[in-house]
C-alpha cells in the first residue's frame, strides 16, 4: 500500500484536499500538510514525521509538493534519506495529478508506476484553450 503525502506553501495541501474530497470523496492513506507562514522548517519537519507516524501501514510514501527547490520539497528531501521505507517526492504538482493519483495509488501499489504516472498526468493536465473556426464546406454535385 501507498502512502501520499500533499504539502506545499500556505493552503496549497488543504486547498488540494478540499478539491480532491469534492471530486472523488475521502481517499484514504492521504496526508495534508500545509507549510504556514508561522511555522519554522522544524516545525514543519515535526509535521512531516507526524504524517509518516499516521502512514506507517503503508509499503512505501509518495510525496507531492507545489514547487520543486521550495521548503516543504527540500525538507522532504531531506526526510527521505533519513526514513527506512521507500520514498519519492515530485515538485509542481497540480490538482489532475493529485487526482490521479488518489485515486490509482491503490490499484497500481507501484511505487515507480505510480510516480511515473503522476508525471506523465501532471504535464498533460497544463493545456490552452484554442478556439477552431470550422469553415463551412461547399459540397458540389455529384459524378
Amino acid at each position: 500500500m501507498i502512502g501520499l503525502v500533499i504539502s506545499g506553501h500556505g493552503n496549497f495541501a488543504t486547498g488540494l484536499h478540499t478539491s480532491l474530497k469534492l471530486i472523488a470523496g475521502e481517499p484514504i492513506n492521504v496526508e495534508y500538510i500545509d507549510f504556514e507562514e508561522t511555522d519554522s522548517i522544524e516545525t514543519l519537519k515535526e509535521k512531516y514525521y507526524t504524517s509518516l507516524k499516521a502512514l506507517d501501514n503503508c509499503d512505501s510514501i509518495l510525496a507531492l509538493t507545489d514547487l520543486a527547490g521550495g521548503s516543504p520539497f527540500k525538507t522532504l528531501v531531506e526526510i527521505k534519506t533519513e526514513i527506512q521505507k521507500p520514498m519519492e517526492v515530485i515538485g509542481g504538482t497540480n490538482l489532475p495529478m493529485a487526482l490521479e493519483i488518489s485515486m490509482t495509488k491503490d490499484i497500481l501499489d507501484n511505487l515507480s508506476s505510480l510516480v511515473e504516472s503522476a508525471l506523465e498526468v501532471g504535464k498533460n493536465g497544463v493545456v490552452k484553450f484554442e478556439f477552431i473556426v470550422h469553415e463551412d464546406v461547399e459540397l458540389e454535385d455529384g459524378i
